[in-house]
């Protein structure tokens, strides 16, 4: 089940904390540090931050923030989904859940996905690469 999640710390999400540095990936570190200096609350106009829930834990989670690089876009971030539950469509259904949200603030959603090997992934849900980009890597044009 998808849940909005206003305050991180009010979340189990400590199993997929742990699982994701264990993996090798500050995902979720990096959210809950953000989340608590204040960096990034997910609180902004258009911005949103949900969960997937499986028996009261939270098994995945991702975010929308406005993009800094162009205010009419939103950006995805922070999607992890916990090992034992990849391949089910959950990292799809979140990310579309953002999609469909982001019609109503902006015209565009944009990810950056570094050097993970997840185009492939992205590009089943609609984003096209982008070329000479410093901020994202591919694009969903089609929001509204």
């Amino acid at each position: 089940m998808i849940i909005t999640i206003d305050d991180p710390d009010k979340y189990d999400i400590e199993t997929i904390r742990y699982e994701s540095d264990k993996e090798g990936y500050n995902i979720i570190n990096r959210l809950i540090t953000d989340y608590r200096s204040g960096q990034n609350r997910f609180d902004k106009k258009g911005e949103k931050l949900v969960g997937f829930t499986r028996n009261d834990e939270t098994v995945a989670i991702c975010g929308l923030n406005i993009e800094p690089t162009d205010q009419k876009l939103g950006r995805i971030r922070r999607l992890y989904v916990s090992a034992e539950f990849r391949h089910l469509g959950i990292g799809t259904e979140l990310v579309k859940h953002l999609i469909e949200y982001a019609g109503q603030h902006f015209e565009g959603v944009v990810v950056n996905i570094g050097d993970l090997p997840i185009g492939d992934f992205y590009q089943s849900i609609g984003f096209s690469p982008v070329a000479d980009n410093s901020s994202y890597t591919h694009i969903y044009r089609s929001v509204q």
